[in-house]
């Protein structure tokens, strides 16, 4: 195999991280009994959790920038209309 990230499959992945955040079980626990590193199961556990958080903070970003450059634009037509 060429490459560790590739190593193990999405589905793999998913289980470990639910033994921890599901179950409760203790990550070096965890890492033993599958065979992975301490290092590798946090990653993973970390990239689970952190995307949707991420993206929903995106997302709100986005929406507000949007609302502020639509009042942007309403207030410059609003302008150049009156002038």
């Amino acid at each position: 195999m060429s490459s560790n990230n590739n190593r193990y499959d999405d589905e793999f992945k998913g289980r470990a991280v639910k033994m921890v955040v599901e179950k409760g079980r203790p990550i070096s626990d965890v890492a033993r009994d599958i065979g992975v590193s301490e290092p590798a199961l946090r990653r993973w556990i970390k990239a689970s959790t952190e995307p949707e958080d991420a993206t929903s903070e995106k997302l709100a970003k986005l929406e507000d920038e949007n609302i502020r450059l639509k009042k942007e634009l309403d207030d410059k037509h609003g302008s150049r209309g009156s002038m």
